[in-house]
């Protein structure tokens, strides 16, 4: 193992380098872990070597904006000095990246601190400190029922991949939940789970080198896979009458369609009688729901429509027979 470290001297070249491996953000979408990302994306995304940016909301851009002061926090909190981490780390060998947001770096004198982390730094030395903003009603999810925190498997993979990369022994994940309230989750590194993550990403590069692109999770991958076959050549027409499966598709396409319609006219009707019942009320409980019915104020906007290839089946009706 090769290890590179590498401090970006922008942001351009920090995400020229993300597209040479396999990072931390990227790692759980190896093994269908990632909620946003599936194997078959990452893969197309690899070969053509296309810089991702994920598009800012403002979970994500507050996120960014309150990493530094919780950072502080914790370390002011559970007694550990803290130092914020600007390069990234590769593994030339298995190809696979990390960037990092802060590091543990020592333990702060006269403070009781936190024993397990206090004990984690004097065995194994600097650990990787990865910083989260979590909102209470996420937060409940990462509490197991016996009582222990538990991030979303895609930030556990995350940290393990961090831990992989930077060779650290320890780290922890921190959250801020709801705003004021600090949660921490110490985390050995895991060889077994680094071996994993090496084997994975070396078969994953194998297969882009073979042009072999993993199966499509057809659920999950429809919108890359739209914008994937996003043309049509003028003219083309592919003879499929002997494709059983094509026309099992088309049959299944046509079903949903109208399935599809049926309920939005169901929903339409539900809606409209409700109206008639519950009047000018914005707000209604009934037994085991409740209803909110607010106003929202009429904006005018400007929508730009991409391409797209339109979809519509038409089932071929039999000859009729003439008597």
């Amino acid at each position: 193992m090769a290890i590179q470290r590498i401090t970006p001297e922008s942001r351009e070249q920090w995400l020229q380098l993300r597209t040479q491996d396999i990072t931390s953000t990227e790692v759980s979408a190896l093994f269908d872990l990632n909620p946003r990302l599936t194997e078959f994306e990452l893969w197309h995304q690899k070969r053509d070597g296309q810089i991702v940016e994920i598009e800012d909301n403002e979970r994500m851009k507050w996120g960014r904006r309150l990493e530094d002061p919780i950072a502080r926090g914790i370390g002011e909190d559970y007694g550990v000095k803290v130092r914020k981490l600007n390069y990234y780390m590769r593994d030339d060998v298995v190809r696979i990246g990390s960037s990092f947001d802060f590091e543990v770096v020592g333990l702060t004198d006269g403070h009781d601190g936190d024993e397990t982390l206090r004990d984690l730094y004097r065995e194994h030395g600097p650990g990787i400190l990865e910083i989260k903003n979590v909102d209470w009603l996420i937060f409940r999810d990462w509490i197991t029922d016996d009582g222990d925190l538990e991030a979303p498997a895609y930030i556990e993979a995350q940290h393990q991949h961090q831990l992989c990369v930077s060779g650290r022994k320890w780290g922890l994940i921190a959250a801020l939940v709801g705003g004021n309230q600090p949660r921490i989750m110490p985390r050995l590194a895991d060889p077994a789970v680094a071996q994993g993550i090496r084997n994975r990403a070396a078969q994953f590069w194998a297969s882009l080198e073979q042009g072999t692109a993993p199966a499509p999770d057809f659920a999950r991958d429809a919108d890359f896979i739209a914008r994937l076959y996003g043309y049509a050549e003028k003219d083309k027409v592919l003879d499929a009458r002997s494709d059983s499966r094509i026309k099992q598709l088309m049959n299944s396409y046509k079903q949903a369609s109208a399935a599809e319609k049926e309920a939005q006219t169901n929903k339409k009707a539900a809606k409209a009688e409700m109206l008639t019942l519950i009047g000018t009320a914005e707000k209604v409980l009934a037994d085991g729901f409740t209803l909110s019915v607010g106003v929202i104020k009429g904006t005018e906007y400007t929508v730009k429509r991409d391409d797209y290839r339109m979809f519509r089946v038409t089932e071929k009706k039999p000859a009729k027979t003439i008597k």
